[in-house]
Formats: C-alpha cells, sequence, structure tokens
C-alpha cells in the first residue's frame, strides 16, 4: 500500500515506537492524525499539518472523537495504526483483577473498537486513483504474541489475541479490498518496561534482551516496508524469527528455557 498521500491514524504516538512511526510516516509524505493521552508530548512529535487528539482511546467517546477529526481535516482515513499498549510483568495468579482488564482493554478492546469506526469508513469512502486497497489496519504486537513468556503472560495473551484477531479481519475482509499487518517487535529501546501496570521482568531476561535490541526508529522503519509491501506479518529484528521457529519446533525444550529464565523451572 502507498503511504504518500494517506491519512494514518496512530495511536500512542506521544513517544517510543508510535512518536517514531509519525516521524517515519511523515517522511513517506502520509497525512497524520496522531493521539496519545499526554498532550504536551504528543504536540513535541506533531507536525503543523498533523491532526492531534488527546485522550485515552479506552473510552468509546475519544475514540469517536479520533475519528471525526480525521473527517472534519482531511474526510477519509486510510490506515489505522493500533500502536497504544501497556506491560504487565506480574504472574496470572500474582495479578490484581483490575489491572488484568486494564491491560486487555488497551492491547486488545481499544484496537478492536478503533478497527470497528475505521474499517467502515474505509470501505465507504472513494478510492484514491492510485489506490490499489481500500485501507489497512496496523497493529502493532509484540514477539510475545508469537512466543509466550512467563514473566509476561498476561500481555502475551492480550498479544496473540491481537494477532489473532488480526489474521481474521484480513480474512473477513478480503475481497473488500481491506488488508492487515501484525507487527511483531522484539525489545525494542523505549521507556516502555518503566511504564508497566506492575511488576519488573527477570533481570537475566533484560539482559538477554539488550544484545538483540532495536530502535524505535528501525522497527518503524520496518513497519513502512511493511505497509508498502502489503506484508501481513512484520517481525522485527529477523532474528527473532529464529525464535518463533523454536517455539514451534521444539516447545518443551523453549519453555523450560524461559521459564529457567523466570526463576520457575
Amino acid at each position: 500500500m502507498r503511504i504518500e498521500q494517506r491519512v494514518v491514524v496512530v495511536t500512542g504516538a506521544s513517544r517510543g515506537i508510535g512518536a517514531a512511526l509519525a516521524r517515519e510516516l511523515r517522511k513517506h509524505g502520509a497525512r497524520l492524525v496522531l493521539t496519545a493521552r499526554n498532550e504536551e508530548a504528543l504536540r513535541q512529535v506533531g507536525a503543523a499539518d498533523d491532526v492531534l487528539v488527546a485522550g485515552d482511546i479506552t473510552e468509546a467517546a475519544t475514540r469517536r472523537r479520533i475519528l471525526d477529526e480525521a473527517l472534519n481535516r482531511f474526510g477519509r482515513v486510510d490506515l489505522l495504526v493500533n500502536n497504544a499498549g501497556v506491560g504487565h510483568y506480574r504472574s496470572s495468579l500474582g495479578a490484581e483483577s483490575e489491572e488484568i482488564r486494564a491491560l486487555w482493554e488497551l492491547n486488545f478492546f481499544a484496537p478492536l473498537e478503533l478497527a470497528r469506526l475505521a474499517v467502515p469508513q474505509m470501505l465507504r469512502q472513494e478510492r484514491l486513483p492510485d489506490a490499489g486497497e481500500a485501507g489497512m489496519v496496523v497493529n502493532v504486537a509484540s514477539i510475545a504474541g508469537k512466543v509466550t513468556l512467563p514473566w509476561f503472560s498476561m500481555y502475551s495473551a492480550s498479544k496473540f489475541a491481537l494477532c489473532s484477531w488480526t489474521e481474521g479481519l484480513r480474512m473477513e475482509c478480503w475481497s473488500q479490498g481491506i488488508r492487515t499487518l501484525a507487527v511483531c517487535p522484539g525489545y525494542v529501546r523505549t521507556d516502555f518496561q518503566s511504564n508497566a501496570l506492575s511488576g519488573t521482568p527477570p533481570v537475566l531476561s533484560a539482559a538477554s534482551k539488550e544484545r538483540f535490541a532495536i530502535t524505535p526508529e528501525a522497527c518503524a522503519k520496518a513497519v513502512c516496508r511493511g505497509i508498502q509491501r502489503n506484508k501481513r506479518t512484520v517481525v522485527t529484528p529477523l532474528s527473532s524469527w529464529a525464535l518463533v521457529a523454536a517455539a514451534r519446533l521444539l516447545p518443551g525444550i523453549v519453555q523450560h528455557r524461559l521459564a529457567r529464565i523466570n526463576g520457575t523451572a
């Protein structure tokens, strides 16, 4: 899918991967609608021509306002990038129920409901002259949505669900020209861990992940390539595919190793 002159909604755009995506999409000529909770941080990322919508996307009124602002300014929406998400480093049994529900609200239900607003609009609007697709939904998941990480169980479950729904939406809307892309980054150098709902990852895990860490800018470039090539899944860095393959071919060995890192084996 072409990015130039497309209207792109990016959630969680005030920092990390979202901010890097805003900058990279802008380089490709996108018209941007950026949203995040922190209005001041959002203004630092936004440019003069961007639409900025500050608010909590777990609230229906905010989601509706995002689409309304996009249509008021640009008259259309071509790409929805569901990037906003939150981490959680407590066990399934040790976590508070309220935390688990908050995690799912942001990591799964908010992207789902935004797509339920944006995709019908994509289908209603006239296609641009050079468009081969009616629109695209990009869901930023995680490598934890491909391989369950025991220090990240609830987060992994939400990202597995996000990846599965991404595939389902693609198949549901195939003939209508809606494309979907699941993005599964490994460890990205952001403040993600410090903003988790609760808990901390194992020390050994943090050291191991740092060896394969990528920058938000590298992740954003991989996402834009995936959009342009109409890819179904982007795993970045590419070396992370080795972990995915190992988990599928040798699940017992991989799970035992991960449990040892987690201190539970």
